[in-house]
């Protein structure tokens, strides 16, 4: 049987961002796409809905909405992320995930091209990666609980788990500086649900 590799850059794994469910599943389906297909990322990648359905058990009118709302917001969305410079310094880059994006209604698909930051964080990769099957995450509901996953099997494959304050572990889940800032609601409302889901859906000692 077929597998359905996530493979990002450890960079991109370790990056700060904030993106709803949909829009999260809908990167994970266009760095699928990307991997699979003869189209260089730095084209337009092509998601169909029915492949949003097949992956995430959703009904198929919940499908056609998320992926249009996603399209509305996914061009705004910004993420930041630490890379070396030639010099070996640290580099503090903030960009944008995808150039454009286009949702053809009649056809329900959508159409991204990934920004030029992005593409080399996803393809071609020879170190620093962490891969994962997308069905372990196909069942998560919480955008938080993704990635947390993400952030343990990068750990994991790397075998040194990193040591984070909690504002970097704010930061790397998505979670907003308005949102849950007392430790007590951060650990109650995202924490705890991210790691029920995970140990109820995954099978992250795989």
């Amino acid at each position: 049987m077929k597998k359905d590799l996530v493979v990002k850059d450890n960079a991109l794994i370790n990056a700060s961002y904030n993106l709803d469910l949909a829009e999260q599943r809908l990167i994970l389906l266009a760095i699928l796409e990307a991997r699979e297909s003869n189209i260089p990322s730095d084209r337009d990648l092509t998601i169909h809905a029915e492949s949003y359905i097949n992956h995430f058990n959703v009904h198929r009118n919940t499908a056609y909405k998320v992926l249009k709302d996603a399209c509305k917001n996914l061009f705004e969305r910004r993420f930041s992320y630490q890379k070396l410079t030639a010099k070996g310094n640290l580099e503090n880059v903030m960009s944008r995930w995808v150039q454009r994006v286009s949702y053809v209604e009649n056809e329900a698909l959508v159409r991204i091209r990934f920004s030029d930051d992005v593409v080399p964080l996803i393809t071609n990769l020879e170190k620093h990666f962490t891969s994962y099957e997308l069905e372990q995450v196909s069942s998560l509901t919480s955008a938080y609980a993704i990635r947390l996953y993400e952030l343990l099997i990068a750990w994991r494959s790397t075998g040194k788990v990193s040591m984070l304050e909690t504002k970097e572990l704010r930061s790397r889940l998505g979670v907003l500086d308005t949102e849950h800032q007392r430790m007590e609601s951060f650990k109650r409302r995202v924490l705890e649900p991210a790691i029920q889901q995970i140990n109820d859906h995954t099978d992250i000692n795989a």
